[in-house]
């Protein structure tokens, strides 16, 4: 590997398609690399043609440097080819994609490379059957979301969670509403109130949700805020457990697999671990709640 500045116009982005644009943090990005410069070199291997190079990590770093008006940028030039660089970068990285971002970077080295889905994993450090569900989740992807994930629009939590369920299991009213909530600009928490309202509703409420998804949601907002009754604490109270719900059932999506077979085993100590602190603390909460509610005479 060797370190050397390159003109930006010497950089090949053509693998800026496998990783999904977060407009926060390339704005914190910008703000750094404007006071104090590039700090870490942008990964790249030499292309086919001479005096250029194909970036395999860093294109958020390249995107803001042409933003500055920048000339060149300092590049880590990795001696192998392209699809071992973009596993090596994978897993020097890892923890730092997405999934969707992943199985983007499966199906190049799977469908475009030609690896079979066992040296896919091998060399991600995975498994086959994890390499085997990222290409599913993608391939399965409707354009248009995996448009609005890759443009940073939506969120990939918010798209993984909610919108894929809704495209594949609801019929065609399902897909309505996924398609209907695009540019809306909705954040995690509205996604997953709008979802949950509509798995639980019945055929009317779910046609006026599909019909008109914003507006459902004001009035699901003004109907919380206004009730008059609830003081400070009572409101704070009925938000956090909202919160709650809202957690454990992603969470009872999550969990099948980070707690699969293929899970390192210090990794699914930890999360054990964590789990039993939260059914300790949650039971807490169960036993306080219920007793409460029988010195009130609820059910």
């Amino acid at each position: 590997m060797r370190i050397v500045e390159v003109s930006l116009e010497a950089l090949d982005l053509k693998y800026e398609r496998l990783s999904a644009r977060r407009p926060g943090a390339e704005k914190r990005l910008l703000a750094s690399l404007s006071e104090t410069g590039q700090q870490s070199p942008v990964i790249v291997v030499a292309s086919g043609e001479a005096g250029r190079y194909v970036v395999v990590d860093g294109h958020k770093r390249v995107r803001a440097l042409k933003r500055l008006k920048a000339d060149v940028a300092r590049v880590a030039v990795w001696a192998m080819d392209e699809a071992t660089a973009l596993a090596t970068a994978y897993q020097l990285g890892q923890g730092r994609r997405d999934a969707f971002e992943e199985g983007w970077l499966v199906v190049e080295l799977h469908r475009v490379g030609g690896w079979s889905l066992g040296d896919v994993g091998i060399r991600l450090g995975r498994s086959k059957s994890w390499a085997s569900r990222r290409l599913g989740l993608v391939e399965a992807l409707p354009d248009w979301v995996a448009e609005e994930v890759a443009s940073g629009r939506i969120g990939a939590h918010a798209a993984a969670t909610y919108l894929v369920p809704l495209t594949r299991g609801n019929g065609e009213s399902g897909r309505a509403l996924a398609e209907k909530v695009r540019g809306l600009g909705l954040t995690n928490r509205q996604m997953g109130e709008l979802y949950a309202s509509y798995r639980s509703a019945g055929a009317e409420t779910r046609r006026k949700i599909v019909e008109d998804p914003a507006l459902f949601l004001r009035a699901k907002a003004a109907s919380r805020h206004g009730d008059a009754e609830l003081g400070e604490k009572e409101s704070r109270c009925v938000k956090n457990l909202e919160l709650v719900g809202s957690v454990s059932l992603g969470l009872a999506r999550g969990l099948p697999e980070v707690l699969g077979c293929d899970v390192a085993t210090r990794a699914r100590e930890r999360l054990l671990g964590a789990w039993r602190r939260c059914h300790e603390h949650f039971e807490v909460l169960v036993r306080t709640a219920e007793g409460l509610t029988r010195e009130a005479g609820h059910d």
